[in-house]
Order: structure tokens, then C-alpha cells, then sequence
């Protein structure tokens, strides 16, 4: 369609792609060179996707909102890649505008000298980089008969956690832009309150902040990995999501981008445009199922099982295999030569069953079927005949009470008043330790 005449310059709707959080030259220390070439490859096929979307849409203009690389020092193949994009949208008529983002916004000057890799783009023309953490300084964009006020706030690395990055953001417009706008848009890289990650770690812009930010009544946010449209008074906050799947457990329907529709009115249309991600899959197993109290000739009672155990379970009969090949048994239908596979084993461990595991061997058979496999034992927690009566079918002991009953039971052995009080102490420093640290893990 010509611009012209249909949707796009001089019609008084622009059209915006909008993408974030593509982390291209990412480094996975656990895949082999030739693997990590092509994860690396897929990232940036899912790049190249948004911005093809962008010239077969004829889009005005193209935002990447943040973490555009995975690090400060990308490879050079990976600039050069993404020059190459540029190039491709100034070409079509798109033209490009980003902020940075916590991946690839340097922590302090001594770091790439204080310069995002992006900022080579603006130098040359290639894109505009709105490069500060501390000031709002919005330029006017002519585009389809609007004049839209556009800024942009990178990444602050300095903001602690819990904190607000709008705190203390100036807004500088002498020439007075944003009174002359029909429309202002705002670019972030953070989370928004209400919609970031649980837990003290995360920094996020809160709604009052974001309210007194007068002339902006769109904010496109990038940050977090999934696809978010919602309100906040009269401003619409478009969240555009990763364009491949970065950690286990994510939805990989809220995968890809966003492409926008705006007039003088503010935003009349939010598309998100899916990415089939690289697939991930977690398997979770429990030593419950592994090693069933009741098990006898090959097979596990369910008499003791809860409703919810008997559906959770996939194990019902046990063959003449050792535990381990009943693991594999279980993976191996993850394992395909593309997918990126997690074992997560949970629960209680006699000492004797955790001889039983050879999680090496598999490791290994993982790591051959798969494009990428680990296992992760950090739900796993040793016990003892001691308290194996208390152990039901089903259900898990709290690491903290299992830390505080053997903390206790060595106070009880210790002979002489200074070596319990000495336990008494460290047993308090391992459980609040344990108290913060376990707050943290929950606010992923």
C-alpha cells in the first residue's frame, strides 16, 4: 500500500514496530561452539523477523526498547549484523529510534568507556539513541501529517533494588516539544509496578511516576520478556516482550513483538506479532515417585497417593530398571535435537538412593540428544533414618525446617555450653541467610 495514500505518512496514522530485549551475541557457556553459533544464529533470525515486518508494513518508525545485545561487548559480527538491519529500514523509508537496556547499558564509565554499543549507530546516522538515564529530552518526529514528541530514558545502572528510575529524571525541553506535539511517546527499559517480577531485586517505574510525566500518553516499554498492553489513567503502556525465549518456564505465546497504529487520539491499535521461540522444556521429578515406599513387584501402590499425586505423577510402574534409566525414561521424550532441556529433580534423598543416581550418564545422554541439557538438583535435600518416619508419601520438607531440626539436633549432642551456644548463633545466620535468599529465588 502506498504510503500516501493509505495508512502511513500524510494520512495521520503512524505505524510503529515495535521490539525489545533481542540480546543478540548472547554467550551460553554450556553450549559447544558449533551451538552456540546457531542459538546465536536464531537470535538474530528472530531480530531480522521485526524488522521485516516493518518494511512489509511500511511502518514510519522502528523502537527497540532495550537490550537490543546481550552485553556491553558484543562480537563485531553482531554489530555488523544489526548495521545491516539499520541500513535495511533507512533504505525502506523506517526510521529507527532506541534507548538501551540492563544487558547492554555499561555500569560505569571505566566499562566500553561509559558508551552503549548503540551509540556507534547514532554516530553514523544509523539510528537515534536516546542515551541517558537521568534526562527526558523529547525531539520532534514529522511523520504522517503528526507531529509526534519522541523520547527515550536508557537503562540506569545505579538504581538499587526496589527502586524507581524515574526518581530524580528531569524532563529538559526548551523548545517546547511537547506542547507542540498532537502526541507524545515514551521509550523505557524497565518494569512497570503491577506488571514486573515479584520480589525485592527488580527496579521498576511506578504508576505515580509515570502519572506525572505530563505530554506522554503512550510508553513503550521493553525489560520484561513477555508480550503487556494496559492503562494507567489516560496513558496506554504497550510492553512488548522478547523475541525468543531467554529462560525456562516463560510463555512462549507472549514471544515476538508489536506493531502499532497511532493518531492524534494516541494509540488506536496494539498487534502482537508471535515468534516461534527455539522450544524449552522442564521435567520435573519427584523422589517420592522414584522411590515409592509401596513400591513392590515392579509396580507403585496409589492406596497412599493423593488425588493430585496421581495425576502429577507419570511414573506408575517400574520395570526392572535402575533409577536412573526410569529418569531417562522420563527426559527422553524432551530431548530432540533442537530443544533446550532442563531435569529438575525435587524432594527428600536418603543417602543410599543418592548413590543410586548417576546424573552424569544422565547428563551425558542428555547432552547428545539434545540441543542443550542440564539438571538442576538445588530442590533436592539429604535425609536420614532419623526423621524418615516423618517423611508422608507426597510430601516435601521445607529445606529451612530440615536446616533448623539438624541444627537442633547437633545442639543437643554438643556437650560443653559454649560449643551450643556457638551452634545456637550459627544455626540463627543460616536461616535468616536462608530467609533472604529464598526471597530472592521467589521474586524471579
Amino acid at each position: 500500500m502506498d504510503r500516501e495514500n493509505g495508512t502511513g505518512r500524510g494520512t495521520g496514522v503512524v505505524r510503529v514496530v515495535l521490539t525489545a530485549d533481542n540480546h543478540l551475541s548472547a554467550y551460553i557457556p554450556r553450549l559447544s561452539p558449533t551451538k552456540l553459533a546457531e542459538r546465536r544464529r536464531r537470535l538474530g533470525m528472530a531480530f531480522k523477523q521485526t524488522v521485516d515486518a516493518a518494511i512489509e508494513r511500511r511502518a514510519d518508525l522502528f523502537i527497540q526498547a532495550g537490550d537490543l545485545f546481550d552485553s556491553v561487548d558484543p562480537r563485531n559480527r553482531e554489530r555488523d549484523f544489526v548495521a545491516e538491519q539499520l541500513r535495511r529500514l533507512q533504505n525502506a523509508g523506517v526510521r529507527p529510534f532506541g534507548v538501551s537496556g540492563n544487558h547492554d547499558t555499561p555500569r560505569q564509565k571505566t566499562e566500553q568507556g561509559g558508551f552503549a554499543p548503540q551509540s556507534i549507530y547514532d554516530r553514523l546516522s544509523g539510528m537515534y539513541f536516546f542515551g541517558s538515564s537521568d534526562v527526558i529530552t523529547p525531539i520532534m518526529v514529522e511523520v504522517a501529517g503528526m507531529g509526534i514528541a519522541l523520547a527515550g530514558l536508557s537503562y540506569h545502572p545505579h538504581v538499587p533494588p526496589g527502586g524507581d528510575p524515574l526518581d530524580h529524571v528531569q524532563v529538559i525541553d526548551p523548545d517546547g516539544v511537547l506542547s507542540r506535539a498532537h502526541l507524545g511517546i515514551l521509550i523505557l527499559h524497565t518494569a512497570i509496578e503491577g506488571h514486573a517480577f515479584p520480589g525485592t531485586m527488580e527496579i521498576f517505574a511506578r504508576r505515580n511516576s509515570l502519572l506525572k510525566l505530563d505530554g506522554f500518553r503512550v510508553v513503550l516499554a521493553g525489560h520484561i520478556h513477555a508480550y503487556d498492553h494496559f492503562s494507567i489513567a489516560d496513558k496506554q503502556i504497550v510492553v512488548c516482550g522478547a523475541t525468543e525465549l531467554m529462560e525456562f518456564g516463560q510463555d512462549e505465546d507472549k514471544i515476538g513483538f508489536v506493531y502499532l497504529e497511532l493518531t492524534r487520539d494516541g494509540l488506536q491499535h496494539a498487534e502482537h506479532i508471535p515468534i516461534k521461540p527455539q522450544p524449552r522444556h522442564t521435567v520435573l521429578l519427584r523422589t517420592t515417585e522414584l522411590w515409592p515406599r509401596d513400591a513392590s513387584n515392579g509396580k507403585v501402590s496409589s492406596q497412599n497417593l493423593s488425588e493430585g499425586e496421581e495425576r502429577a505423577s507419570p511414573i506408575q510402574e517400574f520395570p526392572e530398571l535402575s533409577v536412573t534409566e526410569r529418569i531417562w525414561q522420563q527426559v527422553e521424550p524432551s530431548c530432540t535435537e533442537d530443544a533446550l532441556v532442563r531435569l529438575t529433580l525435587e524432594g527428600p534423598l536418603a543417602r543410599e538412593q543418592y548413590h543410586e543416581l548417576d546424573l552424569r550418564a544422565i547428563w551425558l545422554q542428555g547432552q547428545q540428544r539434545a540441543f542443550s541439557f542440564e539438571v538442576d538438583e538445588n530442590r533436592l535435600f539429604l535425609t536420614n533414618d532419623l526423621y524418615q518416619e516423618n517423611i508422608e508419601r507426597g510430601d516435601r520438607i521445607a529445606p529451612r525446617e530440615m536446616v533448623e531440626a539438624v541444627a537442633l539436633e547437633w545442639m543437643e549432642l554438643a556437650e560443653a555450653p559454649a560449643e551450643r551456644l556457638l551452634l545456637s548463633k550459627m544455626r540463627q545466620r543460616v536461616l535468616d541467610r536462608y530467609d533472604e535468599l529464598s526471597g530472592r529465588e521467589a521474586g524471579r
